[in-house]
């Protein structure tokens, strides 16, 4: 991948290229993906926030790209931006894309010309998905695995920080969603809502 120089793929991490602003010097930032002691991939939460201030500077990088293609485009007398279609009587699609938090899939089902079932699949579902039928855990199941406790808080008073910490570090749609059941039936959280009572 070459995004014009601004992103650059080295075959072992990303060079990001942002140039001068009228406050700030041009500048390069490189992320190499994180291993162990014994070369194998890392995953945790300080990574997946380290690598997430990564992408800040990727992102801007890419719109660089983006707007200089953009701009080509219209140099060039390309300007259309829309093209008229026909709906058809009968159709299935469906659409495929990477967001932050991983695949973002749209899919759909037209009968006589209208919407008879769209539904997305945002990465959220994915990344707190069950475990397969081979047994491989979701990936929020994975990263709470073994987690070292640190909260130096009794039982009976025990909030899952640590825990917390670790499924929000993917940034989920639902990071105010995740809570902690400690077994034992206690309500440890009310929450009100207009059409009924949620005991947490």
């Amino acid at each position: 991948m070459n995004c014009g120089g601004f992103v650059v793929s080295t075959g072992h991490s990303v060079q990001i290229n942002l140039p001068r602003t009228v406050l700030k010097p041009e500048v390069s930032f490189e992320w190499t993906p994180p291993v162990d002691s014994r070369g194998r991939p890392l995953s945790n939460a300080i990574e997946r926030n380290r690598a997430r201030t990564y992408f800040q500077a990727y992102s801007a990088a890419a719109a660089l790209h983006f707007v200089e293609q953009a701009l080509a485009e219209v140099r060039a007398g390309h300007s259309k931006t829309w093209k008229k279609f026909t709906v058809p009587d009968e159709a299935v699609s469906c659409g495929f894309t990477e967001a932050v938090r991983g695949v973002l899939s749209h899919h759909m089902v037209i009968r006589k010309g209208k919407i008879a079932n769209y539904h997305p699949y945002p990465p959220t579902p994915w990344n707190g998905s069950v475990r397969d039928s081979y047994g491989t855990p979701g990936p929020y199941e994975d990263a709470v695995q073994n987690t070292p406790i640190f909260e130096e808080n009794p039982q009976d008073e025990f909030k899952g920080i640590d825990i917390m910490r670790a499924v929000r570090s993917f940034d989920p749609c639902l990071p105010c969603g995740v809570h902690m059941y400690l077994g034992n039936g206690k309500p440890i959280h009310k929450m009100h809502s207009p059409a009924t009572l949620n005991v947490i």
